[in-house]
């Protein structure tokens, strides 16, 4: 049999990594408080850090930690040192989307495992074989890759990471800019504003039930389990730094219980219970995303995009501050509620529950008909959805498994009790460590009352709050005295000294001397590079070419026929899959998120590329800074080039997220975004281009859509 698989948990806090382990996690992911792509998840301090390695390592359960965001160059010398942290620290891997910052680490750090975060937006054979040969780990896919390619990609020889459940981005994974674009929060970087959960018109029309256009689902394919595992999946990732330890538990445990179940044998589904009890802890409703191939209607949440519980009734009616409402499910004293309103839903607490005669209860049953204090605007409806968004029962029940369920170790003792000789005491656990302790004080013959076996038996059992299961004890004793107090204190050194050694997993070999050599390439022939959309080249205005340079660019899409090694001429690439094969005259795209001068040198080590498209997220001063950092290091100034005039595409999004023919989409502000079709792939550009000037790159970037534009981009380079 193949090694289990493992489930891996987020941990926002510590309270979170907590109710993970005692769910039955193989391993948590986290974030420190820099450079994780949830900047606003609790995430642990290095104090908070070292503490957790050493619960997790001692209960046997692995921590990656999340250094999974795109660079600045002012940023660099800081992940440097949390990277030596973690390092020096035991983590068991690092998660990066950063390709400079990965080259280091694989270059600094050779025996610390590299996870190539689904920031790095990795979809295809290609890009998983480029990564392997690279020194990655493992490769956790983008959410967009379908089950046929994971199970392809598992064959590769890299460990794969898939996600199996949470929510999921509705644009491709490492290529949003809408919250960097609209509220300058970057996604990128870990400070996503969650764009696509906003409402917005399709082709200048409201649709009242499906008002948040481009608002999906959460990820539930816990019905697939089996295919997974089979597949050769070797990690299964549920999303929720965000979410509350409850959550956590919750879902580890289902997902505890379906993996187990699949490797006895057994067939297992979530009952109507649990279903309930996960769509509590939070739902958008549930799909099987792409990974199973789910529809745009299966996908899509556009009627809420906000946790919607389960529904427990309808409204009666409105008096004076308080609703009635005709319950079809329990309710409790402190639930939390929602009502299905206009223009917004209506929330509250059930604090106090009144049944038909005014008295006040502290819950109801289905088929039950009470009065809450309703206070919050707008005022409900008859005939309205009562909906329960959390259950103080199930949250109290949850707490309290979380407090008394241990993760605990097997582990053996063996003990002798010889007169004249130590007490000396063995104990093992199955991952190797032996420790051997012994009594300072010696043995004596018993004059009165004899230590028997059972008492020092006893007296060994108490492990007390560790995480330890002795499942046996081994040894013999004759007529002897030694002071139980001893033996006591023997099992404490013994224990300790066991954890001690179960909380550092790694021998490490230290950090090596970071090294690159560059050769300078020939500069690149053109200065000004141009994407062109449109199709000008089929128009009579070919004089386009007199502005800059024709050149193929490949879109950032998952492309399922994409399984091998390419080799690229002439061409933008868009994502790591595209640095596999042979190339030549080529440039490394904008949607690479190259930020720094690590990554520069990264590219340019490759070959064959000449020059580098920067991330249209920097601004003049982070351009500058890379390419004077770069320029020291290696005595030469790289092929930079800059966006100076497009509309950026915001949002590649596979399958669309209407089945209606769309032109634009239009947010509460009335700014329009046009939508391109690309094959299966829906792009948003926009509303206006951007235009700047080059200050400091080599050559520009450009990008056109329509003839209007062209007509700008001429006159801007007049």
């Amino acid at each position: 049999m193949k090694n289990k698989i493992e489930l891996l948990s987020p941990a926002g806090n510590m309270e979170s990594l907590k109710a993970a382990v005692s769910a039955g996690c193989d391993a948590v992911y986290l974030g420190l408080q820099n450079y994780s792509a949830r900047a606003f998840a609790g995430n642990f301090s290095h104090e908070e850090f070292i503490e957790a390695i050493s619960y997790c390592h001692i209960r046997g359960v692995k921590i990656y930690v999340t250094m999974n965001t795109m660079l600045y160059e002012t940023e660099i010398e800081k992940s440097k040192k949390e990277i030596d942290f973690i390092y020096e620290n035991d983590a068991d891997g690092v998660l990066i989307q950063d390709l400079g910052l990965f080259h280091y680490v694989r270059t600094c750090y050779p025996d610390l495992d590299v996870h190539c975060s689904t920031q790095m937006h990795i979809h295809n054979l290609a890009g998983v074989r480029f990564m392997k040969e690279q020194g990655a780990k493992r490769a956790v896919l983008a959410r967009e890759t379908p089950i046929e390619i994971v199970k392809q990609a598992c064959q590769t020889g890299l460990p794969i990471e898939v996600f199996v459940y949470g929510a999921i981005c509705i644009s491709y994974s490492g290529q949003c800019l809408m919250s960097s674009a609209i509220k300058n929060r970057s996604a990128n970087r870990g400070m996503c504003a969650q764009c696509c959960r906003l409402k917005y018109d399709l082709n200048g029309k409201r649709n009242a039930k499906h008002e948040y256009l481009l608002s999906p689902k959460d990820l539930n394919v816990i019905d697939e389990i089996p295919a997974l595992i089979e597949a050769g999946v070797s990690s299964l990732k549920i999303e929720g730094r965000m979410k509350r330890p409850e959550y956590v538990w919750l879902v580890t445990k289902t997902f505890r219980e379906a993996i187990d179940t699949y490797y006895e044998g057994r067939p297992y589904h979530t009952d109507s219970k649990r279903n309930d009890e996960l769509m509590l802890m939070f739902n958008r409703g549930f799909s099987k995303g792409h990974l199973f191939h789910a529809d745009t209607a299966e996908r899509m949440s556009q009627f809420r995009p906000n946790h919607q519980g389960i529904e427990i009734g309808k409204v009666v009616q409105y008096q004076r501050g308080r609703v009635q409402v005709h319950l079809t499910a329990p309710l409790h004293q402190h639930d939390g509620l929602r009502i299905i309103n206009e223009p917004s839903d209506t929330g509250l607490t059930a604090v106090k529950i009144y049944d038909q005669k005014e008295n006040l209860v502290n819950h109801a049953e289905a088929g039950e008909t009470v009065w809450l204090d309703c206070h919050d605007q707008p005022i409900p409806k008859a005939g309205q959805k009562l909906h329960k968004t959390s259950d103080a029962v199930l949250l109290k029940s949850i707490d309290e498994k979380i407090a008394l369920t241990k993760h605990t170790v097997p582990i053996t003792m063996k003990y002798t009790a010889e007169k004249d000789e130590p007490f000396r005491l063995q104990i093992m656990d199955n991952d190797g460590h032996c420790i051997r302790i012994s009594s300072e004080q010696t043995v004596q013959e018993a004059k009165k009352a004899p230590l028997s076996s059972a008492k020092i038996e006893v007296s060994l059992r108490k492990v007390g709050e560790l995480p330890y299961l002795i499942t046996s004890i081994q040894g013999r004793t004759d007529a002897i005295f030694l002071p139980v107090s001893a033996v006591n204190e023997v099992r404490r050194r013994g224990l300790e000294e066991l954890s001690e050694k179960r909380a550092t997993v790694h021998e490490r070999m230290g950090r090596q001397e970071y090294h690159l050599n560059l050769v300078k390439p020939e500069a690149p022939a053109e200065r000004d590079l141009i994407y062109d959309s449109f199709g000008v080249e089929n128009t009579e205005q070919k004089d386009i070419y007199t502005l800059g340079y024709g050149t193929h660019q490949i879109a950032p899409t998952v492309n399922p026929c994409y399984d091998q090694w390419l080799d690229h001429e002439n061409s933008i690439l868009s994502s790591v899959c595209d640095l596999a094969g042979k190339h030549a005259a080529c440039f490394a795209g904008m949607t690479m998120n190259i930020a720094n001068s690590y990554a520069m040198a990264y590219i340019y080590s490759l070959g064959g590329i000449d020059g580098i498209i920067v991330s249209s997220e920097m601004d003049e001063n982070n351009i500058q800074m890379s390419i004077d950092a770069f320029a020291e290091r290696y005595g030469f100034l790289p092929y930079l080039y800059q966006l100076v005039f497009g509309r950026r595409t915001l949002m590649y999004i596979k399958d669309g997220f209407t089945e209606e023919t769309a032109a634009f989409i239009s947010d509460l502000q009335k700014q329009k975004y046009e939508i391109l079709r690309n094959g299966e792939t829906m792009e948003i550009l926009e509303p206006e281009a951007v235009r700047k000037q080059n200050q400091g790159c080599y050559g520009t970037y450009s990008i056109i859509h329509s003839a209007d534009e062209y007509k700008k981009l001429k006159e801007d380079s007049l």
